[in-house]
C-alpha cells in the first residue's frame, strides 16, 4: 500500500472515528449517547431495499480504449446531506463525515477491483493537491459542478436522472456532446494534477428513518459520475435512488452506502455491448 493510501486511510478514519463516538452532529444538536460503549449491537445489518430508482449512463466506445497505466483521480463526495431525527440513539455515530467515509471505502474498493492497473490517487489536500490549493480547487468544484451537463441542468442537478428513471435500474449509451466549458474545466484539472481519470461523487443524501424496518431504516439518493478528464468526456454516471429498511436487530449505524456500492459495482463491470441507446 503506498504511503499516500495510508495517509488517506489514516486521516479517514480518525475523522470517522470522532465522528461516530462525539455524540453530536452538530455541537448545538445532541444525536444521542456519548461515547463509543454504547455504538450498538455488532454484526451484519440486513436491509431490505424498495423504492428503487435508478439510471446508468455508459460510454462504451470510451471504454474501449482506456488508459490501464494512467492514473485515476478519486474526489471526495461533493455535496452531502445526512439528516436524523433529535435524540436518537440510532443516529450517535451518523454524520456528513461518516457518509463520506463510507461512501468513500467502498467506492475506493470498487475501482482497486475494476482498475487494477492504474494508480490510484486521491484528490485531498496534501496528498494528489497540494495544501496551497485547497482553497483554489475548492472553487474549482465548486464551479464545475454549476456548468451545463444535461437537458441544460447544472452537473449537480439530479432532474435529468430522476426524469429518465423508473422502479428500476434503467442502462443507456452516452451519446451527447460533453458542454465545451465542463470538457475545458475537466480538462485543466486534469492537467494540473497529471491525471488522466477522475471519479466525481456529486451528491449522497442520507436520511435516517428510525421507525422503519425491525430496526431503523433510512433513504439513499446519489449522484456518482467518472470522467476521462484529458478529453473531457464522461465514461459513466450512476443515478440512485432507494429506501432501505432493517429485517434484523442490528442498527444502519454503519454502510449506508453499501447498497448503492452493490448497484455501483454492476455498472463498473456491465459489458458495454449490451448498452443501447434510451
Amino acid at each position: 500500500m503506498k504511503f499516500a493510501k495510508v495517509l488517506k486511510y489514516s486521516a479517514w478514519f480518525l475523522t470517522f472515528f470522532l465522528a461516530g463516538c462525539a455524540g453530536n452532529r452538530t455541537t448545538e444538536n445532541p444525536m444521542g449517547d456519548s461515547g463509543c460503549v454504547e455504538c450498538g449491537e455488532q454484526g451484519e445489518i440486513e436491509l431490505e431495499i424498495f423504492d428503487e430508482k435508478g439510471f446508468v449512463e455508459i460510454n462504451p466506445k470510451l471504454l474501449k480504449t482506456l488508459d490501464f497505466k494512467a492514473i485515476l483521480g478519486s474526489f471526495p463526495t461533493q455535496k452531502i446531506v445526512a439528516n436524523c431525527p433529535e435524540d436518537e440513539k440510532i443516529c450517535h455515530s451518523f454524520s456528513e463525515d461518516a457518509v463520506d467515509f463510507d461512501l468513500a471505502h467502498f467506492e475506493d474498493s470498487l475501482l482497486e477491483k475494476r482498475f487494477p492497473q492504474m494508480v490510484h490517487e486521491q484528490m485531498l489536500e496534501g496528498l494528489r493537491i497540494p495544501e496551497s490549493d485547497s482553497a483554489k480547487i475548492k472553487a474549482e468544484m465548486e464551479n464545475l459542478l454549476k456548468l451545463s451537463f444535461a437537458d441544460g441542468e447544472p452537473l449537480n442537478s439530479l432532474a435529468p436522472w430522476e426524469a429518465r428513471s423508473d422502479s428500476s435500474i434503467a442502462y443507456s449509451a452516452f451519446d451527447r456532446a460533453v458542454p465545451a466549458k465542463l470538457q475545458n474545466a475537466l480538462s485543466q484539472i486534469g492537467k494540473k494534477y497529471n491525471v488522466r481519470y477522475l471519479s466525481i461523487p456529486v451528491t449522497a443524501q442520507v436520511q435516517i428513518l428510525p421507525d422503519l424496518g425491525r430496526s431503523g431504516g433510512f433513504t439513499w439518493k446519489s449522484l456518482w459520475t467518472l470522467w476521462d478528464a484529458r478529453q473531457g468526456k464522461l465514461l459513466i454516471l450512476s443515478y440512485n435512488r432507494f429506501t432501505a429498511k432493517t429485517t434484523s436487530r442490528i442498527a444502519p449505524e454503519r454502510g449506508w452506502a453499501k447498497p448503492f456500492a452493490d448497484r455501483l459495482d454492476s455498472a463498473l463491470n456491465r459489458d458495454p455491448s449490451t448498452i443501447e441507446n434510451h
